[in-house]
């Protein structure tokens, strides 16, 4: 879900700009890097079985090569392991050229096959494989060094998109797709693994026989090492950049980025002016009030609640009998019990409500929250793209009224016969940031008359929480990217009631043109106008003014059915030490051509140098 926002580097007063230097490198040396978080398990951390956030990105920058990576411009694909990328007319097959020469670092040969086995094995994931599955319908070898995609769906900027420093894009040796594999994972990238101790410290050596050079024939890295330590805390992360314990970081929290100008002896940049949109920070609202519909769908709640699901009849070819429709769609509706904090399905929920989630969007100040919570780091956010994006155009958001959201709960209570409004709102625990923006919402929603109960969970659980639906409302930061389509599989949905070979669900006994959110639209928000307008604008030419058009309608449409409270946007910086030469530069395969460096939370490590 990382792989967001670069290049538009911000200059010095000197003119230079950060983290770019065009002297001669110095070679050797060791690079130590705070990160934010580590890996579940690195013995599997790959693209098809990984769960990357933006520190993931970085270690896999490390030890893997992408496909692709975005040109610098923010516009379009360079070649890395793939070379070139075909479509068919309808953007529906895409033929990929790979690079000949590449081995890992255990002297096997990458090919086709290697990119196959890595497809198959994000298929089969039980989570990576929810968000690759409504697009990529199968990868299959037509010779040594050539690969072709077949799409569910057209998608003009298919490799941009997907093959471009997504997760999938990182190709790994298939030895560690095995969930009982126990080595190290293995990588075709500048660095390899040395030791890990997860949660603390990774360490990686120099891959010697890297295939990459750069534009003066000097082999690539030029690092002897990279280590990775893990510091969650934002203010300790900046202490020990501050004495010298590390040499580069990562950092998200706004404070905490505030505070980098004070510290001497650094130099740092942030995204706000790069070419592509960021992470936006929100509320996320469980819009149907229920577990995850297509989930029941598919059967996952069977041993659980006694839901057999649809999908098991379709695939006997039979018709889905009415009462399991029923129960798939309206069986799991509920809420979190604010006195035992737990999924309750004979609680009635008021997130399904539209007026509620108008009435919450309408109690809070966004521009309060960016200016107080926040420290006045990034812009208040309407809508999942900033205000100069191609594709944003004034959804017309609802604004701060608190007036008039207090006369919609009371007009909720009167319709509903119900004396109270309330629900229960998760955040991270351990976080003194979120335990402020949650006591910030509860003042807001109750000044409204809605009653906000907390629920601080570690963020793992806060996350499974979201999947399964098992939420009233969360906090949460998601979407930006350099292409909108990334975002895909996160809004999308299905006519519920057309059969299976048409697209559908079929679930027939539902009313007509009913929309049931796909596993991984978290917010269950399910609108036939939001899928329409983006199969729109991914069947039109990439960056055409249609394809603008078609992306506004999505942000329009979100700020009527108000799946999300917008807050502001997810500010991240790369901060480093003055001896940490060129960090801020990348190039694609040829060693020459710049690519988009770093990538919001993610960088690469090949051409920096320590002086």
């Amino acid at each position: 879900m990382a792989g967001t926002v670069v290049d538009g580097l911000l200059a010095s007063s000197a003119g230079a700009t950060t983290g770019v230097s065009t002297k001669k490198p110095k070679l050797g040396g060791t690079l130590t890097v705070g990160l934010i978080s580590d890996v579940p398990d690195y013995h599997v951390f790959n693209g098809a079985q990984g769960k990357m956030d933006q520190s993931g990105f970085c270690v896999a920058n490390a030890l893997y090569d992408a496909l692709f990576v975005s040109a610098a411009s923010g516009k379009g694909w360079l070649p890395m392991l793939a070379l070139s990328a075909t479509p068919n007319s309808s953007y529906t097959v895409w033929t990929v050229a790979l690079r000949h020469g590449v081995t890992f670092t255990n002297g096997d040969p990458f090919n086709a096959a290697i990119v196959v086995a890595n497809y198959q094995a994000a298929a089969a994931d039980p989570t990576v494989g929810l968000a690759i599955q409504p697009i990529i319908k199968s990868c299959v070898a037509s010779d040594t060094y050539t690969v072709v995609y077949t799409l569910q769906i057209p998608y003009s900027s298919f490799p941009y998109g997907a093959l471009s420093e997504q997760q999938t894009s990182y190709m790994s040796h298939p030895s560690s797709f095995s969930s009982t594999f126990t080595g190290n994972p293995i990588g075709t990238g500048p660095f390899e693994i040395v030791s890990w101790q997860v949660g603390v410290e990774s360490k990686f050596k120099k891959n010697k026989k890297y295939w990459r050079r750069d534009a003066a024939n000097r082999r690539l890295p030029y690092l002897d090492a990279i280590n990775f330590k893990t510091i969650p805390d934002p203010t300790a992360r900046n202490q020990a950049l501050q004495t010298g314990a590390l040499d580069m970081m990562l950092q998200q929290d706004a404070s905490s980025i505030k505070a980098l100008s004070k510290i001497k002896g650094i130099t740092y940049r942030t995204d706000l002016k790069d070419p592509i949109d960021p992470s936006v920070n929100c509320l996320i609202l469980n819009t149907t009030g229920t577990l995850n519909q297509y989930f029941c769908w598919a059967g996952e709640f069977a041993s659980a609640l006694g839901i057999p699901g649809g999908l098991s009849y379709i695939e006997k070819g039979q018709a889905i009998p009415t009462a399991v429709q029923m129960e798939d769609y309206e069986g799991t509706l509920g809420a979190v019990d604010p006195s035992t904090l737990q999924w309750n399905t004979k609680l009635t929920p008021v997130m399904n409500d539209v007026s509620i989630r108008k009435a919450l969007a309408m109690a809070v100040n966004n521009t309060t929250y960016f200016k107080v919570l926040d420290s006045g780091v990034g812009a208040v956010a309407d809508g999942v793209y900033r205000h100069n994006s191609p594709n944003y155009k004034n959804p017309h958001y609802p604004a701060y009224n608190p007036t008039a959201a207090k006369a919609l709960v009371e007009a909720y209570k009167t319709a509903n016969s119900v004396s109270s409004v309330g629900f229960v709102l998760d955040f991270v625990s351990g976080d003194s940031s979120a335990q402020r923006a949650f006591s910030y919402f509860e003042q807001q929603f109750g000044k409204i008359g809605v009653t906000v109960t907390p629920r601080p969970l570690v963020q793992s659980l806060l996350i499974n929480n979201v999947i399964y639906g098992e939420y009233d409302c969360a906090t949460w930061n998601q979407f930006g990217g350099a292409d909108p389509a990334l975002n895909y599989v996160w809004f999308n949905s299905f006519p519920a009631t057309t059969l299976p070979a048409t697209g559908g669900l079929g679930m027939t006994a539902l009313p007509a043109n009913t929309f049931i959110a796909g596993a991984v639209n978290f917010a269950h928000q399910a609108d036939p106008v939001v899928e329409e307008s983006m199969l729109k604008a991914m069947a039109l030419k990439n960056g055409s003014a249609a394809q603008h058009t078609a992306w506004a309608q999505v942000n329009t449409q979100f700020a009527k059915d108000i799946p999300y409270l917008f807050l502001d946007l997810l500010v991240t910086a790369w901060a480093a030490r003055s001896d940490v030469q060129n960090w801020a530069y990348a190039t694609a395969g040829d060693g020459r051509t710049r690519c988009l460096n770093p990538d919001g939370g993610s960088t690469r490590w090949d051409q920096i140098w320590k002086s």
